[in-house]
């Protein structure tokens, strides 16, 4: 790392703060402020300052716990992203005590007023010169006498998250899982075209690509910023997440076929069901916000693709109805996108699985109304919470007993397919 090793921590923590203030997606925050450093070490470094202290919060919090003598959230939320990061430092990356001690206090000197930034300097010098001392006699929680503690800290994600996978799996299944959420999920493409050929474009331009090991048109490459790509640039290819292709082969449309994707944005199945389906078909995406549906339509024009977008709450808006096939890939949580969006684990409650179950099943009773006599709904969320998962398919299974034929349901998850952790399901829809 070079002597800007002090601009790439503000970068972090701008992102950080961003992300945390304002709501927005690390996904989206983090490249945009990385770019502002010039050298390439720098900006990794950045990179994995941002997602780790997003990632590790409560470990972070917990840890800084044992030496605070107060609360951590008594603590002014800037300073409590300066101790994060300097906790991360200590704990997690190969920074000298020193070195991560002294940046932090160099860094809350310039992230506070200037009237309190002696004193705010002083503040987080005591408390990670103290963690530091700490760290080698820390009491974690015990894996036997207390699993959920042991696993919320080791692996970093809150304890209702840890409480929801252990009520679904065994405990070394639920852990498998919970580490796999903190692995970066790299770069995943869908080819426009053929994907052996996107394939030897990569290759030939020395990147380590190779084919996705269910999606046929998905390929990994490593070490890349898809932005940069010309194939993303020129439209022969997609940045998609294998996960989102399998949703899309779930749906089983062919040629020809009339579908309704009625939560499409940003677009990434819109565009790929438009693919399938080709020019004799036809695909209407249905979008609540206006940015996502411009992204849609950017999408789709990049790709030479007629995609009919319509803006409004698929609940109520007007569609056309007896359609062969309708996709609800519903808000949810976004947990199984946690290894990309680490903020996510932190961002949700227990609540939010309740008020999104019941918005997911809206959408499946007005999927239903729209499809016709033996056409298809599929549905699919990018979580594995039991109520969003299992929860919805049962209670959509309960209130149309007579109309729907499960024909596939199925859950992605990070551990053993080594994608997003994704939930679907496809049902037969007899006359209603």
């Amino acid at each position: 790392m070079t002597d800007q090793g002090i601009a790439a921590r503000r970068i972090a923590f701008r992102a950080i703060a961003r992300v945390e203030d304002a709501g927005a997606y690390s996904t989206h925050v983090v490249p945009l402020l990385v770019d502002e450093l010039p050298d390439a070490r720098d900006r990794r470094f950045a990179s994995h300052l941002a997602y780790d202290g997003l990632r590790w919060r409560g470990t972070l919090d917990w840890m800084l716990g044992q030496v605070l003598t107060r609360r951590i959230d008594e603590v002014e939320p800037d300073l409590q992203r300066v101790l994060r990061l300097g906790a991360l430092q200590l704990w997690r990356m190969r920074i000298p005590d020193r070195a991560a001690v002294s940046t932090s206090v160099d860094l809350a000197r310039t992230m506070v007023p200037s009237s309190r930034a002696d004193g705010a300097a002083k503040f987080v010098n005591g408390v990670l010169r103290g963690l530091a001392r700490s760290l080698p006699t820390l009491a974690w929680p015990d894996r036997g006498s207390d699993l959920v503690g042991y696993l919320s800290l080791t692996t970093g994600h809150p304890d209702w998250i840890v409480n929801d996978l252990l009520d679904q799996y065994p405990p070394d299944s639920a852990e498998a899982i919970l580490h796999a959420d903190n692995d970066p999920p790299g770069v995943t493409l869908r080819a426009v075209g053929d994907s052996g050929e996107l394939l030897d474009e990569l290759r030939s331009a020395d990147l380590d690509a190779e084919p996705t090991g269910a999606a046929p048109e998905g390929v990994r490459v490593a070490a890349v910023d898809p932005r940069t790509l010309p194939a993303v640039v020129q439209g022969r290819a997609v940045p998609q997440d294998e996960a989102s292709m399998l949703v899309v082969h779930m749906a089983a449309v062919t040629v020809g076929d009339r579908i309704i994707d009625l939560c499409a944005g940003p677009g990434g199945k819109t565009s790929h069901l438009a693919s399938i389906v080709g020019p004799t078909g036809s695909v209407t995406a249905v979008e609540l916000h206006r940015h996502r549906a411009t992204r849609i339509r950017e999408l789709a024009s990049r790709l030479g693709q007629d995609v009919t977008i319509v803006e409004g709450d698929a609940r109520s808006v007007a569609l056309p109805n007896g359609v062969d096939a309708v996709l609800v890939d519903a808000p949810c949580t976004g947990l199984g996108v946690g290894r990309r969006r680490p903020e996510v684990r932190w961002r949700r409650q227990p609540v939010d699985v309740r008020s999104l179950a019941d918005l997911q099943v809206a959408l499946l009773a007005r999927a239903i109304e729209l499809v016709r006599d033996g056409g298809t709904v599929t549905y699919a969320v990018c979580t594995w919470t039991r109520d969003e998962t299992v929860g919805v398919t049962e209670r959509i299974e309960d209130d149309f007993r007579d109309v729907l034929r499960r024909e596939q349901s199925h859950q992605l998850l990070p551990s053993t397919n080594g994608t997003d952790g994704m939930y679907m399901a496809r049902w037969r829809v007899r006359a209603h």
